[in-house]
């Protein structure tokens, strides 16, 4: 079975595509200009005037499909995810450090109190 990043073993967090339940009314069209493009093969000057139009075609049903509402409400979906993650993330690694000075700390303290203790031992001595 190939690997994905989806199911490393180094990551931890889950990785999840939401798929549309249909395909966009621009998609056959898109699929129609693709395979018509794939399908013309010989090189004659009007074949490649008509290949250059289907390359523009297919550019402009792109363009339509990435500005449509699915679309943009996909990436930002996943733009929300990724700043969300961002920010977790961030907090983990704040909470890591606020750990790392609490330790800190209390070793500090512990010495302070033994210096402490020394210095009143010797001063009764």
């Amino acid at each position: 079975m190939a690997s994905s990043p989806c199911f490393s073993r180094t990551h931890s967090h889950a990785c999840s595509v939401s798929l549309p339940s249909r395909p966009h009314p621009l998609a056959p069209e898109f699929d129609k200009i693709l395979c018509g493009l794939r399908s013309s093969e010989a090189f004659t000057s009007a074949s490649i005037t008509s290949q250059f139009n289907g390359l523009n075609d297919l550019h402009d049903c792109l363009h339509d499909l990435l500005l449509s509402l699915e679309a943009q409400k996909t990436l930002a979906r996943e733009c929300y995810e990724r700043s969300v993650n961002e920010i977790l993330d961030g907090s983990l690694r704040l909470l890591d450090g606020c750990e790392a000075a609490k330790s800190a700390l209390l070793v500090t303290k512990h010495y302070v109190q033994e210096l402490q203790s020394a210095l009143r031992r010797r001063s009764s001595d």
